[in-house]
């Protein structure tokens, strides 16, 4: 368990499922993933395995990545819950990470083949088309899906509660007794999600592309070209703040009912830019700090983004079917998981509520760092 109380608010995520909407670092890692690997989608499609090929031939390649990240994705899921009741094809339309991941970057690299003006139409188009579904009126809303009761939870247009009652219509969450077919009505309608998602990675990779379109300049040009990424990331950023201003559970806002939180949740436009404005700055940064100026690099992370999907299947499967299942004894004398064990020794040891909940997370990624550190120098790699 984490305790909230003795660490800052943003090592954690918001409580997405009440009006507390928001957003802090923590909710957004996962678009920043998504980024990246916008990022590299310009750098995969111009050399390396793109180089030479038929768009055809790409676009097969990342149907068949899209899919293994996919069932890699369900595995993880299941993971979860099959000690505890049979798996069913249902199992096969159950949302997580790295399916949306791989949804995302389906489209991405679809997009990313038509060309230069479609990339950034696309961009538009998805972000606007996400904004108009939060846009349904309230009352034809609520006549098919109805708000998740939740205690003080306020009601009526422009609320989260109106919201969330838009994602239960289009996923088909509201069916009272989910059959074959709402099941895969409500898989397809996940596209409100991957589909925003999509268009992050997009921008990812138009911003990439600025940059190696510079990398042969000098290195005052190339000085400004980070400069201007910065300043495209500040614009995002500068949208996504306008677009939720004064948002508020109540509903209202800047916007009136328009006005739409951060919400991971939902995948909202204002997260989506937050998202995409904050890699742009981070990714100017890092060409500013690495490449141009030389100043900052770390071999451990280096390995760790080479074997990124090892590591965080890994990472997953071991927690789940070890580290949150085994038993070791805690210091009252009761037993508990690995990672809750651990977590009390250090709180017993220590005294410190913080310690003990940021040490078992350090001891974690330690571990993970040296794994990725000792595949690395063996040239062992695990891609799709």
């Amino acid at each position: 368990t984490w305790d909230r109380d003795a660490l800052p608010a943003q090592l954690f995520h918001v409580p997405w499922n009440d009006p507390a909407q928001g957003a802090t670092v923590t909710e957004l890692v996962f678009p920043w993933f998504v980024f990246m690997m916008g990022a590299a989608v310009p750098l995969s499609v111009a050399g390396g395995r793109g180089r030479g090929r038929s768009t055809g031939s790409m676009l097969r390649t990342a149907l068949a990545r899209g899919a293994k990240l996919y069932l890699w994705g369900v595995l993880l899921t299941v993971a979860s819950f099959a000690h505890e009741r049979p798996l069913t094809w249902q199992c096969l339309l159950s949302w997580n990470i790295l399916l949306l991941l791989g949804a995302a970057y389906v489209v991405a690299v679809a997009v990313w083949l038509t060309g230069a003006v479609w990339r950034r139409a696309f961009v538009v188009v998805a972000l606007l088309a996400k904004w108009a579904t939060l846009l349904i009126p309230y009352e034809t809303v609520t006549a098919y899906a109805k708000p998740r009761p939740i205690a003080g939870a306020p009601t009526g247009p422009g609320t989260w509660a109106h919201f969330d009652a838009v994602k239960q219509l289009l996923h088909l969450d509201f069916m009272p007794v989910p059959t074959a077919w709402s099941h895969a009505l409500g898989w397809l309608g996940m596209a409100a999600q991957y589909v925003p998602l999509a268009a992050i990675a997009v921008v990812g990779g138009l911003l990439t592309e600025r940059l190696v379109a510079a990398s042969s300049a000098s290195d005052r040009e190339n000085w400004r070209v980070a400069a201007r990424v910065a300043l495209a990331g500040a614009a995002l950023w500068a949208a996504a703040v306008l677009l939720q201003w004064d948002y508020r559970p109540t509903g209202g806002g800047l916007w009136g009912t328009a006005t739409v939180p951060y919400s991971k949740w939902l995948f909202s436009p204002a997260y989506c830019l937050l998202a995409a404005g904050t890699g742009c700055l981070l990714l100017a940064a890092m060409f500013a700090l690495v490449d141009l100026a030389g100043v900052w690099r770390f071999p451990l992370l280096r390995s760790m983004g080479k074997n990124a999907l090892g590591v965080y299947v890994g990472a997953e499967l071991s927690f789940k079917l070890l580290f949150s299942k085994w038993l070791l004894p805690l210091p009252g004398g009761d037993s508990g998981s690995i990672a809750a064990a651990v977590q009390a020794w250090i709180g017993h040891l220590t005294g410190s509520p913080a310690a003990a909940s940021l040490g078992w997370a350090l001891l974690w990624v330690a571990g993970w760092l040296a794994i990725a550190r000792w595949l690395d120098r063996r040239g062992v790699y695990w891609r799709v």
